[in-house]
């Protein structure tokens, strides 16, 4: 499922030149080329892929705390097999990364060496460095969005301006998701934002930021970004009103559903990955592992 946030993200730069425009699903289909957001969704999945399993290997002992990500902490796949994987993966997506134009293969290294390397792994771990973990997160999403906006333009200052609303939104939802794991993180002395300032402070922040983004979006005549902070609004709300964890993992789900939503408008095949990637997800954790995963519950 985390797939879903790096593609939105990717396809929200991809799609800049529409930004300000409104489509209904279809009204554009035949000005993309498929083909090439075929090939660069699934080189960056091999990106996001690899560095995922690098944090799960990272994360072995905290996530068997905290009772998540178990196929790595509880030995369903061994650490040998995963860094095969790790290392196939990084391989493969390079090579394609290259094929497609240097400025992503300059991009998909960069996050391979801060997401896979500097936020995981001694002597830097910047997950367990408040402020640098909330910096690489942000970056990490940047990260997404040049790749995306990358097949169209070469670096310029056009980029950074266009990334702003997606930037904060992102952002808003990772200090969202260090509250669940409170927890587990202080019992292993991990130093998050959350274990750092206090639930209250994260939601204040994240609101804080989620309100930026939607003045610059509306500043900037992004309707592309407005729509996902307009309908996600609400959630965003019920944070700051009741201050409840619970909340803010609605908040994230429905974040990402919304953002998902925004491309689906400009890109209706969206929806058909969108679909297969949950459905087979959840068939195949209530099949194997007997878990309701994925869901739009507070949990």
């Amino acid at each position: 499922m985390l797939f879903f946030p790096g593609w939105s993200t990717l396809l929200a730069g991809y799609l800049i030149p529409y930004k300000s425009e409104f489509y209904l699903p279809f009204a554009i289909i035949n000005q993309i080329d498929y083909l090439n957001i075929a090939i660069l969704i699934t080189s960056f999945a091999m990106v996001m892929g690899s560095t995922f399993v690098l944090n799960q290997l990272a994360d072995k002992e905290s996530d068997k705390i905290n009772s998540k990500l178990f196929l790595i902490s509880n030995n369903y796949i061994s650490s040998r097999k995963a860094i095969t994987e790790v290392i196939l993966l990084m391989i493969v997506s390079l090579i394609i990364g290259y094929l497609i134009n240097f400025q992503i293969f300059i991009l998909f290294i960069l996050f391979l060496v801060i997401t896979g390397y500097l936020y995981n792994f001694k002597p830097f771990e910047f997950k367990n460095k408040p402020g640098a973990s909330l910096i690489s997160n942000a970056f990490m999403g940047w990260l997404a969005f040049a790749i995306g906006w990358s097949m169209h333009s070469k670096f310029n200052l056009n980029l950074i301006i266009d990334s702003l609303p997606y930037l904060f939104l992102n952002t808003a939802l990772y200090l969202f998701t260090t509250l669940p794991d409170i927890s587990g993180d202080q019992k292993i002395d991990k130093k998050t934002l959350a274990v750092k300032y206090g639930n209250k402070s994260v939601i204040l922040s994240a609101f804080f930021l989620f309100g930026i983004g939607i003045m610059i979006s509306v500043i900037s005549h992004d309707i592309q970004a407005m729509i996902f902070y307009v309908l996600s609004l609400p959630f965003f709300l019920l944070t700051i009103f009741s201050f409840k964890t619970s909340h803010t993992i609605l908040a994230t789900k429905f974040a990402i559903l919304f953002f998902a939503i925004s491309i689906c408008l400009k890109i209706p095949y969206y929806i058909l990955i969108m679909v297969l990637g949950f459905y087979s997800t959840k068939y195949y954790f209530r099949f194997r592992f007997n878990l309701d995963y994925p869901n739009f519950s507070g949990k």
